[in-house]
């Protein structure tokens, strides 16, 4: 989980360097797969709290630019997104999981 907030905190900042943060579907995407890959590595209960983290960064840094959390459309839009992403890569973790088990490897 600490690798997964250091992540998402050097990606704000890659975003706002580059100018890339007014740009909200590109950042959007790129926290997007930042949060696959992260909940993908995380534990299954840890999953929430990859994305709360993730949208936490986002809304408050890339959305709002002023370390503040909105609730207008394009913040729950995120929300849902990333949490999606979220989803995602418990998915893959744990059908990843399932094949070792099944092919009896180990966990």
């Amino acid at each position: 989980m600490p690798v997964g907030a250091a992540a998402t905190a050097v990606a704000v900042t890659v975003l706002l360097v580059t100018g890339e943060a007014a740009h909200l579907a590109f950042s959007l995407v790129a926290f997007a797969l930042l949060t696959v890959a992260v909940a993908a590595a995380a534990r299954p209960r840890l999953v929430p709290a990859v994305v709360l983290v993730s949208w936490l960064f986002f809304d408050g840094f890339v959305v709002q630019q002023r370390a503040e959390l909105g609730w207008q459309q394009t913040d729950r839009l995120s929300l849902w997104v990333l949490a999606g992403a979220g989803l995602v890569g418990a998915g893959c973790a744990a059908a990843v999981r399932a094949v070792r088990i099944r092919r009896g490897g180990a966990v």
